[in-house]
């Protein structure tokens, strides 16, 4: 890789948020020399359109990007969207960073669940959601998310929903996997906790590290010790 071309990160955001969750890590990437893209996926970040699906979003995503090395970082909702990016297009990607996520499909109650969520939200609007997350996240995380959950528009948010749920397994990707992969995970992650965390390392035979601390939300959770170690491993 000459001087010239420096290494694009790409950082894929959480549901139902926006690139502005990668404010921190953004600054901190930026600041050691990388190019960095934290783009808000269709239907969030007052971005229009929504997600018809992953594969879709990924296909999409693809197209976009700027030429050269790059690096992609998944956190939730963004880990199954990188997930898609590596099944379709391996050798874009020469590093993979996957947290606070999984490599399974959801079970049929969890696609139940997402379903009904989508048509509630259709429904009722947002405002149940942000008091379910008021509910799952710390103060401080939680009083950052409420703008980024408000500007999210509501087919966007639904559409994402069952995308999510329609989504299949991806340990297989991680088998095949020839990048270097680390896998960052909140210790007290309730959503993808820490042993789905290990399955997908030891799948991509990847390093594990567990941020005490931090719940599902890690990078906004605990902002020093996942930019530390994003930097150790990316830059």
């Amino acid at each position: 890789m000459s001087a010239s071309t420096p290494r694009t990160v790409l950082l894929l955001h959480a549901y139902p948020l926006s690139g502005a969750m990668w404010a921190a890590q953004e600054a901190a990437l930026t600041s050691a020399g990388l190019r960095v893209t934290a783009p808000h996926l269709p239907g969030f970040g007052g971005r229009g359109g929504e997600i018809g699906s992953l594969a879709d979003a990924a296909r999409d995503l693809l197209a976009e990007l700027p030429e050269g090395p790059l690096s992609v970082v998944g956190l939730s909702m963004g880990g199954y969207l990188a997930l898609e990016l590596l099944t379709q297009a391996p050798e874009r990607f020469e590093r993979v960073v996957l947290a606070d996520t999984t490599a399974r499909a959801d079970d049929e109650a969890k696609r139940r669940d997402r379903r009904s969520q989508a048509g509630r939200v259709r429904l009722e609007g947002r405002g149940f959601l942000i008091e379910a997350a008021e509910k799952e996240h710390p103060a401080g995380t939680f009083h950052q998310i409420v703008p980024m959950i408000e500007a999210a528009s509501l087919e966007g948010v639904a559409a994402a929903l069952e995308a999510m749920a329609a989504r299949p397994k991806r340990l297989d990707t991680l088998r095949a996997l020839q990048a270097p992969l680390l896998v960052l995970v909140g210790e007290d992650d309730r959503v993808t906790p820490p042993a789905l965390a290990r399955e997908m390392a030891e799948a991509g035979r990847g390093d594990l590290v567990i941020l005490p601390g931090a719940q599902h939300l890690s990078n906004l959770d605990q902002p020093a010790a996942f930019t530390r170690a994003l930097l150790d491993f990316l830059a």
